[in-house]
């Protein structure tokens, strides 16, 4: 009995040690396997821009220029120590770039970024390749993009009063006690660009300006365009002598390409009875080949001097939706028509709030800082409101709502209702509120078909009420679509939008606008989609009489 309870225990010794070398040899084999999130980086479409002071699209002698463009982070983690990279091959001489390293870009957030270009005086005639990419250190970086720009020698100016003339009413004599007009030619006779152009007129003890600026600027002449300067003056019975001096000083950046003049003007001598009118010369602009960019309209974007201050944009371009199918160009759509906001229209950049791919709190809050911008300028702003993406239809009671990326398309309660922005911008008073609606609501897709969400067939939504000084220029009527124009990379209604702010360079009126993107529309959608396709523009009762005179800028 002693002998088994020993042999026993043996046993059960000598399998406690199998046990546990097995389980050493099961934990051997393990590891483990920790979870990565990585960073997905993108530049956004559309978004690279080359940017220049002179505005010809090239890159200039001693001209500072840069680089923009937009990174998104659509992976699943924040991107950390990333570098955006500026590379060129071709003419760089006289260039210098830089790269810049960025800390950090979160999980759904988008970025811009600007690369520095700086020329000297050894910059060449030529051409630069430049390619634009953010490197991550774990190779989850962006594509790089290319452009082709430009690149041109210093060329001198040379500033000349080239001409001048008196001018005077009566009798037709300079004398003394009564005014008249000296009007300068100024011109510069050279190809170079003057900048910083100052004139400054000096005249004798005895003779004064009585109209027209003593001392005037200009921030640019281009090569062969002239101004003309009126002055009005009077000499008084003092002056003593028969001969008017009249200096005129010129400067211009460098100090060195400006000649002084002085015109002496005579006692009695004949004055002319009219003055001469001067047309200036229209700049000739070279364009700039951007690789990512094919549309006409999103090139040569029309640049003006002035800041319209007191304009606000919201424009919302909803492109990829979590749960419908993708609006084509929607993004480029938003994207393009933020810059003609401000390059074309004047309006500063923090003044124009681009979203893309809204959400309904996204939206909300635009909304609400519009609201704000509205109540704060108490009756002196300007709104401008642009949708691109998707609109739904409520089939119950056929009212329209916009669609956010976050949104479902059987469910209006997801969707933030037209009825509800009209409300909100048009309770307050403003001097215009302006809505660009790129969507149909009728539950089809941009391409034609219905979305997935919606019935087989599109509904007629009633049209909403615009409020206050609103009009609302909407890309379809009744059941239609708003078509894509996949050629130019935009929505139909977006490119006939830009087409005609870049023609006019943003002067046009809202009744030529509307006339000229519904007749435009219209054919171009019969021919390309065979589809109709009717752009409207609704008025609110308020400014129904006068609406037709608006301008944007």
């Amino acid at each position: 009995m002693i002998k088994k309870v020993l042999l026993f225990a043996v046993f059960l010794a000598f399998s406690f040690v199998l046990v546990a070398q097995t389980n050493v040899s099961r934990t051997k084999s393990f590891h483990i396997v920790k979870e990565v999130r990585p960073p997905v980086l993108d530049i956004v479409q559309g978004s690279v821009q080359f940017v220049d002071v002179s505005g010809n699209n090239a890159i200039d002698a001693n001209e500072k220029c840069r680089i923009r463009m937009q990174v998104c982070n659509s992976g699943m983690g924040d991107a950390h120590g990333c570098t955006a990279v500026i590379e060129a091959v071709g003419t760089r001489q006289g260039l210098t770039l830089s790269n810049k390293r960025i800390t950090l870009i979160k999980k759904g957030e988008t970025q811009t970024i600007e690369f520095p270009i700086v020329a000297d005086m050894a910059t060449v005639d030529g051409n630069v390749e430049f390619s634009v990419r953010v490197d991550e250190p774990n190779g989850f970086g962006t594509d790089a993009v290319k452009l082709s720009i430009d690149t041109r020698k210093f060329v001198s100016p040379k500033l000349q009063v080239v001409d001048y003339t008196v001018t005077g009413v009566g009798q037709g004599i300079l004398t003394k006690k009564r005014p008249f007009d000296l009007q300068l030619l100024l011109q510069n006779t050279q190809h170079g660009v003057a900048e910083n152009v100052k004139v400054e007129i000096e005249v004798p003890q005895g003779v004064f300006i009585t109209d027209g600026e003593q001392q005037m600027s200009f921030a640019t002449i281009s090569g062969g365009d002239k101004k003309s300067l009126v002055y009005s003056l009077i000499v008084n019975n003092n002056y003593a002598s028969d001969v008017i001096p009249i200096k005129v000083k010129l400067s211009e950046r460098y100090g060195r390409f400006a000649e002084n003049r002085q015109i002496d003007l005579k006692l009695n001598q004949t004055l002319a009875t009219t003055k001469i009118v001067v047309d200036s010369k229209a700049e000739q602009r070279s364009e700039i080949e951007i690789a990512s960019l094919q549309s006409a309209v999103d090139k040569n974007i029309p640049v003006t001097n002035i800041r319209n201050e007191k304009t606000f944009a919201v424009v919302v371009a909803n492109e990829r939706y979590q749960r419908e199918a993708v609006v084509p160009f929607a993004l480029n759509d938003g994207s393009v028509f933020a810059q003609y906001c401000t390059n074309t229209l004047g309006l500063p950049i923090e003044n124009v709030h681009l979203v893309r791919n809204a959400t309904l709190n996204n939206i909300k809050a635009e909304v609400k800082w519009l609201e704000n911008v509205i109540a704060a300028y108490n009756g002196e702003a300007k709104v401008i409101f642009y949708y691109a993406g998707h609109g739904i239809p409520d089939e119950r009671n056929q009212t329209a709502y916009l669609l956010p990326v976050d949104g479902y398309g059987s469910d209006v309660s997801t969707g933030f209702a037209l009825d509800e922005l009209y409300k909100v911008l048009g309770c307050l008073p403003t001097k215009s509120v302006t809505l660009f609606l790129d969507a149909c609501f009728s539950g089809a897709k941009r391409e034609g078909d219905m979305m997935a969400s919606a019935r087989g067939v599109a509904i007629r939504v009633r049209k909403g009420v615009p409020q206050g000084n609103m009009v609302v220029f909407s890309a379809a009527q009744g059941d239609e679509t708003a078509y894509p124009y996949s050629e130019q990379n935009h929505g139909m209604f977006t490119y006939f939008l830009l087409k005609k702010l870049q023609d006019t360079k943003g002067d046009v009126t809202y009744q030529e606008l509307g006339e000229y993107i519904k007749a435009e529309v219209s054919r171009k959608s019969i021919v390309v989609n065979q589809k109709s396709q009717t752009p409207t523009v609704t008025p609110s009762a308020v400014c129904a009489s006068a609406w037709q005179n608006w301008k944007l800028k």
